[in-house]
């Protein structure tokens, strides 16, 4: 599976890195960057979580849908507890917590396990998005905006996926069909994003945060990485005889050691907080996990047999 995984993220490199010079010789500016953004986030996003749902009712994969669910909680609260007692910053607290399980999980998970691996992984997506809106702004803001939550399209889409996914019917033809093609934009949209989103990384900043983000990158994708590895092995040992248990953990897993979301330097920029340093932590993170990621897969494949 780790091979899987490294020939998707080489693929999905070569695309970062189109967007990447595409930035740098258009000097794409930040106006730029958060339209593509919230293209990727609010409707491309969106459309592949209603097409994952666009299937005939299965009940046992609805379980398997719920199964993923609960342990996406579970990882999330370990990796919010682990933020919480190894940082007092904000911005560090919600990147250890959060990471960018729809611009890169969504595609890899396709890549490795196809549209099936998808569906499970609106497990993760609910409870992320449900934590990120409640505990991640609570974080920054002080405050909770439930509006936030029942107003945001990815939830909306996800309510309208389950309700679609337990209709006896599916959408017809000539709505599925634009919405798939919507789909398939994620993978090369997402990764263009990325990519612009490193070419607006200054070196000359970076220096000043050296230390700083190589302790943060530790904790991130590898402190993380190795913890969450070892709770989903005895999710996977007590509930062995669940149908497809590999696969969803290995979804879950996937999504645990994926760089920090994208997400984050946007509520930094809302809440006046350090934005500079939120990019930051996303540019590098997303490029050391091109190396962290396949190996602690090739790892949880030692262990999870």
């Amino acid at each position: 599976m780790y091979l899987l995984v490294m020939k998707q993220l080489l693929t999905m490199f070569i695309i970062g890195l189109c967007g990447f010079i595409f930035a740098k010789a258009f000097k794409v500016n930040e106006d730029q960057r958060k339209f593509l953004s919230k293209l990727l986030l609010y409707f491309i996003n969106p459309s592949v979580i209603l097409n994952s749902f666009n299937k005939d009712f299965d009940a046992s994969k609805l379980k398997q849908l719920l199964f993923v669910a609960g342990m996406a909680l579970i990882v999330h609260l370990i990796m919010i507890l682990i933020g919480f007692f190894t940082s007092k910053d904000q911005i560090e607290r919600l990147g250890i917590a959060f990471t960018n399980c729809g611009f890169i999980g969504i595609p890899l998970i396709r890549g490795v396990f196809g549209d099936q691996g998808v569906f499970f992984l609106m497990g993760y997506l609910v409870i992320f998005n449900l934590l990120v809106w409640t505990y991640g702004y609570h974080q920054l803001s002080g405050t909770s905006n439930i509006k936030k939550i029942v107003t945001n399209p990815n939830i909306i889409a996800v309510v309208l996926g389950i309700l679609l996914y337990c209709m006896p019917f599916t959408l017809p033809q000539f709505i599925a069909t634009p919405l798939s093609m919507i789909s398939e934009l994620n993978t090369a949209v997402s990764m263009i994003v990325i990519g612009v989103l490193i070419a607006s990384f200054n070196p000359a900043e970076g220096k000043t945060y050296i230390w700083k983000i190589t302790k943060f990158s530790v904790l991130r994708l590898i402190v993380c990485g190795f913890v969450c590895t070892f709770v989903l092995f005895g999710i996977y040992k007590f509930f062995g005889n669940f149908p497809d248990i590999k696969m969803l953990i290995f979804v879950v897993l996937i999504c645990v050691l994926c760089p920090v979301a994208t997400t984050i330097p946007g509520l930094a920029c809302v809440f006046d907080k350090n934005a500079t340093y939120a990019s930051l932590i996303v540019s590098i993170t997303s490029l050391l996990c091109m190396v962290t990621l396949p190996l602690l897969v090739a790892f949880a494949e030692l262990i999870i047999k």
